[in-house]
């Protein structure tokens, strides 16, 4: 992987609709981030299903293999006529992270804008006539510190009879967002960001749709994450010489665990007393490693935080084991789970075994939940 990628995304609709007849769907799988911005007809519902259609069509074409003139041609085929047109504009950006590039396909929708820090990159973009729809394709390369904005027309519509009554087209937008993304790290914040800043421009009451995507692209950012100890102690040595080995931030979950690290690397395991919270016992401190925590209740909780949806924001705000280990979780792009085996002896044997199956359970379910959110994850088992 050459490049990660973070995604943020925004939303208004229009005074006095339920719903946004604008649809944003993004998929991750292997090595590629698919983004579909669609714009339907109008407003409200038959707008917001047109463009839902579009979105979810092109994305699930284009992740099982598609090639571009098929996806158009049934987009073109499928859509639902509104006052005898079948209209939802859209435009579609593949991210491929192995090499490092990037294909955007435009039908009748803003010009995305793609720079580098405060500047704008110019695209080469190619019109083609597919199934009878005039697109602009371009392909470019990325790399760290680049971003991409997508949005639909009630972005750059903004102003217009708004308060302020000011003209707020491509170019106005574009120095906006400009002179702000680089102080902006994070895609969601700055995403929110231009979507505050359209609608006080809307007078609180947007007259358009208006929707916007932030890509912030980067550098890969890895984790290794060593849980229990070996089967055999005879593998202590290896397991935490994979661990230490590893790229990037570096994770040891269990009590027994820590004191195994510490003695193969021969370093102090302390207690981090100010990390207590009521449901998660506190963490530990063994230099050269990122996070100790405790075992199975630790990961347990922080699997939940993911679940519900807790923003990053509050779980760094937090301070916890858990939280802190979400954090992580979240950030990393390639995951290795060390797992190890062993039962630990202090227990009974009923006991014991109710543990391993809960927390081989646990790890289970992190793993799946990470892959769900397009993270390359592998396990290891000692």
């Amino acid at each position: 992987m050459k490049i990660a990628v973070d995604i943020g995304i925004s939303q208004l609709k229009k005074h006095g609709e339920e719903l946004c007849g604008d649809s944003i769907e993004v998929a991750v799988n292997d090595d590629i981030a698919t983004i579909v911005l669609s714009d339907g007809l109008g407003s409200g519902v038959k707008a917001n299903i047109l463009s839902r259609l579009t979105s979810k069509t092109a994305v699930r074409m284009i992740t099982q293999g598609a090639e571009l003139e098929e996806v158009i041609e049934t987009l073109a085929k499928t859509l639902p006529k509104i006052r005898g047109l079948a209209y939802s504009t859209f435009g579609i950006l593949e991210i491929f992270t192995r090499e490092g590039t990037a294909r955007l396909v435009e039908y009748d929708t803003p010009e995305a804008f793609v720079g580098s820090s405060g500047s704008l990159k110019p695209l080469k973009r190619v019109r083609q006539d597919i199934g009878g729809k005039v697109i602009h394709q371009s392909m470019f390369s990325l790399e760290s510190g680049d971003w991409i904005i997508l949005v639909s027309d009630g972005v750059l519509h903004a102003g217009m009879n708004g308060v302020w009554n000011m003209a707020w087209d491509w170019n106005g937008f574009s120095g906006y967002f400009r002179s702000k993304i680089p102080l902006v790290d994070d895609a969601l914040a700055c995403a929110r960001m231009i979507a505050d800043h359209c609608n006080c421009l809307y007078g609180s009451y947007p007259a358009d749709d208006a929707s916007i995507v932030v890509v912030k692209v980067r550098k890969p950012r890895f984790l290794s994450l060593l849980i229990g100890p070996p089967c055999s102690r005879d593998d202590d040595f290896r397991a935490v010489n994979r661990l230490m080995e590893g790229a990037g931030a570096k994770v040891v979950c269990g009590g027994s665990t820590g004191n195994m690290v510490g003695r193969v690397l021969g370093r102090p395991v302390r207690v981090d007393l100010k990390s207590n919270c009521d449901r998660v016992p506190p963490t530990g401190i063994i230099e050269g490693i990122d996070l100790v925590t405790e075992g199975v209740l630790t990961m347990a909780y922080s699997l939940e935080l993911l679940r519900t949806g807790v923003p990053v924001q509050q779980l760094k705000s937090n301070g916890d084991g858990a939280s802190r280990l979400a954090v992580l979780l979240l950030e990393a792009d390639n995951l290795n789970f060390l797992v190890g085996t062993a039962i630990n002896s202090a227990q009974q044997i009923d006991e014991g075994s109710s543990r391993i199956i809960l927390k081989q359970q646990v790890i289970n379910d992190l793993i799946t939940f990470l892959k769900e959110k397009g993270k390359k994850v592998t396990a290891e088992y000692f």
